[in-house]
């Protein structure tokens, strides 16, 4: 097997002690969340839920490329790059026309040392797969459904070609040059023991990376005891130990840019908070401006239950690394968040 397997750990390895690094004069990270729009509808997405029975999202379906530039400008105010800037949300980026110029637009602007993008690798077609390779993607993170056809089926509920989601993947290692191909199964697909060794047999020889991610509670409008299978929850996303953590640690490292140009605060699939729409304001001064700071204050006073979305949020604690932890240092936290 040529691909490396890891396990309990971020695609970018080693990772900072939040509470040392705080305040942060530049995000770690942008997720640029380009469509709201999916061609699956998961069992454990929010998309497999009726669009009336879902909270706020977005108002637009598709980032306009325009406003997109505007956001990647806007990142050149900070002090420094950013770790990373991702193509991800609650949708298919690779739906969006212009993803591969959008890339390529970050990647010349130079503003983050890592592009990536989460897919699903069923529109992966060979062109597309050359023009992100081409536009300056980091890394292709492609996320799998299982390892047979019923079970892609059984969780996508629109698709069943594995086949195809295979040969996607195989031209893009062939033609990846620079590009690290990153593919990822949620341990509630593997319905079989055989299934994980199925996994590696299938793409050890087509990917730079492999890991098998454990299912998180996204959302509370799903029940995951239903769609878990064999999957225990016991372990956050990556196969970290789950925290008692009271704090998400989200909005002191990260923001969302939604497809209607709202600026959001984590990568929650209802969003609790708008700051601002950068159509207006600059990131750098939403980054900074008073509307985050209460918000983080209400985490780090105790106080996240206030927030009808954080009330009910269990996705962070899935999501963090130990070294997120930040419910130690909240009193001196709070003084600087003021």
């Amino acid at each position: 097997m040529k691909a490396k397997l890891i396990s309990n750990q971020t695609p970018v390895g080693e990772r900072s002690h939040l509470a040392d690094e705080l305040p942060l004069a530049t995000p770690y990270m942008l997720q640029v969340f380009p469509v709201y729009a999916c061609n699956f509808k998961c069992n454990y997405c929010i998309f497999s839920v009726p669009r009336h029975d879902r909270g706020y999202v977005s108002s637009q379906k598709m980032l306009d490329v325009s406003l997109y530039r505007k956001c990647i400008d806007d990142l050149s105010a900070f002090p420094d790059r950013l770790r990373m800037l991702r193509f991800a949300g609650t949708g298919e980026p690779l739906l969006h026309p212009d993803i591969a110029a959008m890339i390529s637009y970050a990647a010349q602007a130079k503003v983050a040392q890592s592009i990536d993008i989460v897919t699903n690798a069923s529109l992966l077609g060979r062109r597309l797969a050359e023009d992100l390779v081409s536009a300056g993607t980091s890394r292709i993170r492609i996320s799998l459904q299982g390892v047979s056809r019923e079970r892609y089926g059984e969780i996508s509920g629109t698709f069943e070609d594995l086949d195809a989601i295979v040969d996607n993947v195989t031209y893009l290692y062939g033609i990846r040059g620079q590009t690290e191909v990153y593919v990822k199964i949620i341990d509630s697909a593997l319905d079989a023991p055989a299934d994980a060794e199925k996994f590696l047999a299938l793409f050890g020889d087509i990917a730079d990376v492999l890991s098998i991610e454990h299912l998180l509670p996204a959302t509370p409008l799903i029940d995951y005891t239903r769609v878990a299978g064999k999957a225990t929850m016991a372990l956050t996303q990556n196969g970290a130990e789950v925290t008692d953590s009271d704090i998400c640690p989200q909005p002191f490292y990260m923001l969302q840019l939604n497809p209607d140009g709202m600026l959001v605060p984590c990568c929650a699939m209802e969003s609790p908070l708008t700051i601002g729409n950068i159509a207006d304001s600059s990131i750098a001064g939403l980054w900074n401006g008073e509307d985050l700071k209460r918000f983080r204050r209400q985490h780090l006073g105790g106080r996240r239950s206030e927030n009808a979305v954080c009330k009910g949020c269990q996705q962070f604690r899935y999501a963090m690394f130990p070294e997120d932890v930040l419910d130690g240092a909240a009193d001196r936290l709070a003084r600087v968040f003021t």
